[in-house]
């Protein structure tokens, strides 16, 4: 890994070495990063794409590593994270925001100037490029009710601008799945009301807290919405909730949340959805698909 080293001291691109990942997972679970570049641009992600790509150097794009299951093992391959990215400004009604931007952070600056839009998607844990790729939602609200134009570096390290429905967004899909990695975003917005707008906020943070185990260690729902059916209820209706395996558990408060109650291993949780996936299975005949994210 040095010759990436020396790439990105002669770019000035930060990076860390030996990265415990278990530190900058929400799940608390991980082995080691060889390295973790973080660029603070548009052209140097390009630049380092571009680098990686002619190196054969494979690599992965992270943000806030909330809703991602790292391997026990040291990882193979570079870590391109987006916390440098952290552009947040108003053009009138339209909020630009770097990939890097928690989703929370952005909520709360379109809150400060009165605009709404945000308010349901405030309690997402990820950064604005992670909601995007995977048009996160919540509450009846997605990415996709807001994004207007996204910039992006494609797999050659272009960079390149999509509008509209060349987003091409879905239920936790968008066109970055295939394309390349989001490093900003235009989000249209409405003028509103502080009091309204906070009012949603707080609504949305209550059944949040009420519903979702918070307190311990998870990335998020781990399968995907099934039509027709509710993934936690096909879970608690197994009679899945609260099972363990080492010391990854089925959250005793949402069974469509994985929890790690201490020293899960990425091994744990795998076993763990495969064991919920083919009971699931069959007793309902659905099978389960995951949300997140395994690296």
């Amino acid at each position: 890994m040095r010759h990436i080293a020396e790439f990105c001291d002669k770019n000035s691109i930060s990076y860390q070495s030996n990265v415990l990942l278990k530190n900058i997972s929400t799940f608390k679970i991980g082995g080691i990063a060889p390295v973790i570049v973080s660029p603070d641009c548009s052209e140097k992600v390009s630049c380092l794409v571009s680098f990686l790509k002619d190196k054969n150097v494979p690599f992965k794009m992270i943000g806030n590593c909330s809703n991602i299951l790292f391997p026990d093992e040291t990882l193979d391959y570079v870590l391109v994270k987006t916390d440098k990215l952290q552009k947040l400004e108003f053009e009138n009604d339209r909020l630009i925001c770097g990939a890097g931007i928690i989703l929370a952070k952005a909520a709360s600056v379109a809150l400060k100037n009165e605009f709404s839009g945000m308010e349901r998607l405030f309690g997402i844990p990820g950064t604005v490029g992670g909601a995007v790729t995977m048009n996160a939602g919540a509450y009846g609200s997605e990415m996709s009710c807001i994004v207007t134009e996204t910039e992006y570096v494609d797999l050659n390290g272009d960079i390149k601008t999509v509008s509209g429905s060349d987003h091409d967004f879905g239920y936790r899909h968008s066109c970055f799945f295939d394309s390349g990695f989001v490093t900003k975003t235009i989000l249209q917005l409405s003028k509103g009301s502080y009091s309204e707008i906070r009012s949603v906020m707080d609504e949305c943070t209550a059944k949040r807290v009420s519903s979702q185990p918070l307190d311990l260690p998870s990335a998020g729902s781990v399968f995907k919405r099934p039509e027709g059916y509710f993934a936690g209820k096909l879970i608690q209706d197994s009679g899945l909730k609260g099972y363990s395996v080492g010391g990854a558990q089925v959250s005793e408060k949402h069974a469509g949340f994985i929890v790690n109650k201490g020293n899960a291993t990425s091994a744990d949780v795998k076993e763990l959805i495969r064991i919920i996936q083919t009971t699931v299975a069959e007793k309902f005949g659905v099978m389960l698909e995951t949300e997140i994210k395994f690296f």
